[in-house]
């Protein structure tokens, strides 16, 4: 791949993963999730095809999981993950599938749902978890 592509590639992952100034603006998740995709088509070996995907989609997931982004950017990330589905289906074998779509929605629902119930850290169940950890 050339330069200038991998440089293109870089600069949009960086822009998607900390954010971008006009966050009602997803052409750049856009872009990057389409260039992302082209630059897996021209790989051979499978396993190089397989880490592409899969870093596009763990960036995705990482800009979702960032309370120091905007909300409307992050719920935007998770809407191109959403539609990456179908390729993580195609992708992985069916336990890597449903315990990755479980990471995603358990994710989803803790950075989303339950956040705007009663925060991330005082919903009852995370409580539980928080309460059982042991300490040094």
């Amino acid at each position: 791949m050339s330069f200038d592509y991998c440089f293109t590639f870089s600069t949009l992952e960086i822009s998607v993963r900390y954010g971008d100034c006009n966050t009602n603006n997803d052409d750049i998740i856009s872009c990057y999730v389409h260039l992302g995709l082209q630059r897996a088509k021209k790989l051979s070996d499978i396993v190089a095809v397989q880490y592409a995907h899969m870093r596009v989609l763990n960036t995705l997931i990482d800009t979702m999981c960032d309370h120091c982004l905007s909300r409307v950017w992050r719920k935007q990330c998770y809407r191109y993950i959403k539609r990456l589905l179908p390729l993580l289906y195609e992708m992985l074998a069916p336990q890597q599938y449903l315990q990755k779509t479980l990471e995603i929605k358990t994710l989803h629902a803790f950075y989303f749902e339950d956040y705007q119930n009663s925060g991330p850290l005082n919903h009852s169940k995370y409580s539980r978890l928080l309460s059982t950890k042991k300490h040094p």
